[in-house]
């Protein structure tokens, strides 16, 4: 009876990662609306297919969670660990959908690197999140934390130095107000990541 309660380590773990893996292929969809200039409709369409995928998959880890007594890590982690995967794909579908609906007349060239940024920091995050059922990695998951957070810092500044020059540059205030906008959301993805690291770093700290 008691065997029956404890789970499968790889439930939570299978979760994180298809979750990971669609955050990867949304922000991949997310970067090629910004270096195509076009097609808006077909990218935002899929990066809000992703995004409904990954809500359910968010929910399949929160009914696990309730119905699971004994679990591979801390519930609180758990619980915190999806809440903040799941904001990463939300803003950068909110990203998307605002670059669908503005219709920019141009991409400025830094909102197609702090995308890129913004791929990069995915794409370790999702090695992270495959790191956890293995503690023994720490010094990777270390590793990957650090550079999150240089990702994250270097996201912000490009942020604020692409805004800084259209206050200077745009004669559009239209434009402006679009690109600060959609800015925004993306820079606040890589805080997103930057919190999961935070949080992978804690679970590895407390378990090893």
């Amino acid at each position: 009876m008691f065997k029956s309660l404890v789970p499968k380590n790889n439930v939570f773990y299978d979760l994180f990662d298809q979750i990971s893996v669609n955050i990867v292929e949304g922000v991949q969809t997310l970067v090629a609306m910004l270096n195509e200039c076009g097609g808006y409709d077909e990218h935002a369409v899929r990066l809000k297919s992703l995004e409904h995928q990954t809500d359910q998959l968010v929910h399949s880890v929160m009914s696990h969670l309730h119905k699971t007594f004994i679990t591979p890590i801390e519930r609180e982690d758990i619980h915190q660990l999806a809440g903040r995967l799941d904001d990463i794909l939300d803003l950068a579908e909110a990203a998307s959908s605002r670059i669908d609906l503005y219709r920019p007349c141009a991409v400025p060239r830094e909102a197609l690197e702090l995308g890129h940024v913004l791929l990069e920091s995915v794409k370790l995050v999702k090695e992270m999140v495959s790191l956890l059922p293995d503690m023994k990695k720490r010094a990777r998951i270390m590793e990957l934390t650090v550079e999150i957070n240089r990702l994250e810092d270097q996201a912000d500044y490009i942020r604020r130095s692409t805004l800084a020059r259209l206050f200077r540059e745009e004669r559009d205030p239209f434009e402006l107000i679009k690109w600060k906008d959609i800015l925004e959301y993306i820079e606040r993805a890589t805080d997103r990541c930057e919190d999961v690291a935070d949080i992978t770093e804690g679970i590895v700290l407390e378990n090893s």
